[in-house]
């Protein structure tokens, strides 16, 4: 749950959100305004990828910044080995999820390539931003629930997006299966605006609730909602 305590994280938070509620809207208005929408997923969107890679790492910078958790390593600079590690589990993560994906029904025989695209995208939404801002073991031991993290405001948050990033690919398959003919069923369109639409859901409700925080104070009817956002996040 997030608290009013470090206004400091919440800044950061509430920023980092607003970018994501900027950018990920804006890639998804401009694709589909060239008509390109539904051709997400295929290796011709790999560029996608790479704009959300390079966006994801300048939030992760700035959600880095004065970061605890780098302090407890004596603020020691980033080696190659880290970043090496980091990238390692990154591509282990994104194998996993490509088996995960399988077993879940998708395509086994073909498709090899989208369903690649499709684990690259939960990777960078779900998983890069925590290793990112914590490191790699950290980020296994939150992944895993192995880790608390109720009174950091900013993990909180990474963690609330990946699971709704995740759900979001998983609802998404619903519409696949449907006999409606459409263009948009193709796998894995619906999972991969699925992702996107979990993700960017997951930052409106950050941004939300922390506006709605802060006015609680002067209208207390504003808790009534918080506490409801409060009951669709993950982080107690």
């Amino acid at each position: 749950m997030f608290t009013l305590n470090n206004n400091l994280e919440l800044r950061r938070v509430t920023i980092s959100s607003l970018l994501t509620c900027i950018y990920l809207p804006s890639i998804i208005s401009v694709i589909s305004y060239k008509g390109i929408l539904y051709s997400v997923g295929s290796g011709s969107s790999f560029y996608i990828l790479v704009l959300i890679f390079i966006a994801e790492l300048i939030k992760s910078f700035y959600l880095s910044s004065n970061n605890e958790i780098q302090s407890k390593k004596n603020k020691a600079k980033i080696r190659v080995g880290d970043i090496l590690k980091g990238f390692g589990f990154l591509l282990g993560v994104t194998f996993c999820f490509f088996l995960g994906i399988i077993v879940f029904g998708a395509p086994v025989l073909d498709k090899h390539e989208e369903t690649l695209m499709l684990s690259s995208l939960l990777t960078l939404l779900s998983v890069f931003p925590l290793v990112a801002h914590t490191g790699v073991e950290l980020a296994m031991q939150l992944l895993f629930g192995v880790k608390h993290f109720s009174k950091d405001t900013i993990i909180a948050m990474l963690v609330n997006n990946a699971l709704l990033c995740v759900c979001g690919a998983w609802i998404g398959a619903v519409v696949i299966p449907l006999d409606w003919n459409t263009p948009w069923q193709q796998w894995p369109i619906p999972c991969y605006l699925g992702a996107i639409g979990g993700y960017l859901l997951s930052n409106v409700m950050t941004v939300l609730k922390v506006t709605m925080m802060s006015a609680s104070h002067k209208y207390k009817f504003l808790n009534f909602f918080v506490n409801i956002i409060n009951k669709l996040h993950v982080s107690k």
